[in-house]
């Protein structure tokens, strides 16, 4: 898991307020799955997108996640939006607190939290109703974000990048849930002020595949300009994500 660097949490609110995360692609399937009385558990919820656009929904979120400085975010969205109903722990998956069991349990985006059958079943015993599990999906090598940059740094491709939804999903009927799953590509560019932010961006992107070091700075540096454009006083720089989206009734 690469490192958030301190402007990144900016970055993905702004990224989540330009493109309606996540309740323009998981709206409507989590909200089917919510009732108004319900506990629901965000895993890896970060800096609380998830956890704030299903508090209105619900009686109580917990919104556990490893990253302290991403949970400060969250608590300080939390008070500017005046959110009462929701529960900061920070912890990562399985949990190594005790919390009680949630009526509903969402995981969008978690890669590591859903790489084993134990954690998976973790996730299934914990949920007493069902939840959801949003996943990266395959892409194209034509949809492979920074794809020329990447060539010309001589990074292996890793376009068929998959995080493992069919095996979740299989895990999941292994256990007993009704499961449903999406493929759904959708919009989730990246917001910045400065052509030097375009410049750190994307070299935080590349950042889990590869050491920038001045050579490599000098190559992105080149490549910023066809991975931009200009919108208005601002740049951004536009990518499309692609997921599975798995929800799991139990039965």
């Amino acid at each position: 898991m690469k490192k958030w660097p301190p402007k990144a949490y900016g970055w993905y609110h702004n990224a989540c307020k330009m493109f309606d995360y996540p309740a323009g692609p998981y709206g409507q399937p989590l909200r089917a799955l919510i009732a108004k009385d319900d506990t629901v558990l965000d895993l890896g919820c970060g800096i609380g997108a998830a956890s704030i656009m299903l508090s209105p929904w619900c009686g109580k979120i917990i919104a556990m996640d490893q990253d302290e400085s991403a949970l400060s975010h969250l608590a300080a969205n939390m008070q500017d939006l005046n959110i009462h109903n929701i529960e900061i722990l920070h912890d990562s998956w399985p949990s190594k607190t005790s919390i009680n069991k949630a009526d509903v349990i969402i995981a969008l985006h978690v890669q590591k939290a859903m790489r084993s059958f134990s954690n998976v079943k973790s996730v299934f015993e914990s949920a007493k109703k069902g939840g959801f599990i949003a996943s990266q999906a395959p892409v194209s090598e034509q949809d492979e974000p920074f794809r020329e940059l990447k060539e010309a740094l001589g990074i292996q491709p890793n376009f068929e990048k998959c995080d493992n939804a069919c095996y979740i999903k299989g895990a999941l009927e292994a256990l007993g849930a009704n499961v449903t799953c999406e493929k759904k590509v959708y919009d989730f560019g990246q917001p910045l002020d400065t052509m030097e932010e375009v410049f750190q961006f994307i070299s935080w992107q590349l950042s889990a595949d590869f050491t920038v070091d001045d050579t490599a700075t000098k190559t992105i540096k080149k490549f910023t300009d066809l991975y931009s454009k200009k919108t208005d006083d601002k740049y951004l720089v536009p990518l499309k994500r692609h997921c599975c989206a798995i929800s799991f009734v139990k039965a």
